[in-house]
């Protein structure tokens, strides 16, 4: 296995892991690429979506590739007694604009390590599902992305979209609002809309921009996506209507909705489970039914 971490800024960062290419004496094997985006509300990165499903895949037959993207904390903190430092210019759409970057980072790799990005899937959790549902929605969007700042040139065709219990709208503050049973979560209020929007008070026009369930649209590849219907931070609603408007579009869309688990489970096994709730048999069954759509994917593009 290779490992290699490449800078894209002061604080963001990629970390690929690569399978050997040679299987075997002088028999050699491309790999698909998945690249990871945790979640963390776009204050933090969260650990136990990052490394620990890196490895998974890796070895299920993926190189990984880890996304460390800049988060408004500068570090993460105990809420409860620290006050955190802030980036006030962390917020999105910072991360898609890095996420493109790290895309040319991989083109320049790819020539090195002989990386086949053709074979591109990406996967988003929570915050990080709507980064991944953002690149979904606008890689060849050229009047937007020339609107943020990004070159349409440096983006890459996705063969599959992966979001787990994604964060769908710009709206997460208004859900927990809703829900208040998280105080953890509810820690971390003062600093949402600010680490989502870069402001306390968005715009109707700032909330439409990251409504992503609104901006479904036949470019958007085919999508699996899974979540909790216990979950109380990131909107079931939100999950079925992309679901709806993705099938309605023709595009194929295939979801689980498991009636237990809770938000932000990640593996949802014992690997980097901190208490037993973060652990759900039913839920860690969508490590295995993933890899069955990424290989029916990869193998029904590799036919194309």
């Amino acid at each position: 296995m290779l490992e290699v971490t490449r800078h894209l800024n002061d604080r963001a960062s990629l970390t690929l892991y690569m399978l050997d290419r040679e299987i075997s004496y002088q028999v050699f094997k491309e790999h698909p690429t998945l690249i990871i985006c945790p979640g963390g509300s776009y204050l933090f990165r969260a650990k136990k979506e990052s490394e620990p499903v890196a490895l998974t895949f890796l070895a299920r037959g993926y190189n990984v590739v880890v996304l460390n993207y800049t988060t408004y904390f500068a570090e993460r903190v105990d809420l409860k007694s620290t006050k955190p430092k802030t980036d006030a210019k962390s917020h999105y759409p910072r991360q898609l604009k890095e996420l493109v970057q790290a895309l040319k980072v991989l083109k320049e790799l790819s020539a090195k390590y002989q990386l086949n990005l053709t074979r591109l899937f990406l996967l988003g959790f929570s915050a990080g599902g709507h980064l991944a549902a953002s690149y979904a929605v606008h890689w060849n969007d050229h009047e937007y992305l020339a609107k943020i700042g990004i070159d349409a040139n440096d983006c890459l065709k996705l063969r599959g979209l992966l979001l787990a219990y994604p964060m769908l709208t710009g709206e997460l503050k208004a859900l927990i609002l809703r829900g208040k049973k998280n105080t953890s979560i509810m820690e971390q209020l003062p600093y949402l809309n600010p680490a989502i929007y870069g402001c306390e008070q968005p715009t109707q026009a700032q909330k439409a921009e990251l409504n992503l369930v609104q901006q479904v649209n036949a470019s958007v590849p085919p999508t699996f996506l899974w979540q909790s219907l216990q979950d109380k931070v990131t909107s079931v609603e939100d999950s079925l209507a992309w679901v709806t408007k993705s099938t309605q579009l023709g595009i194929e869309c295939e979801s689980h909705f498991f009636g237990s688990g809770k938000h932000g489970m990640g593996l949802a096994n014992d690997i980097a489970a901190k208490t037993s709730a973060d652990e759900d048999a039913a839920c860690s069954s969508w490590v295995e039914l993933a890899d069955l759509w990424l290989r029916r994917h990869d193998a029904i593009a590799g036919e194309a």
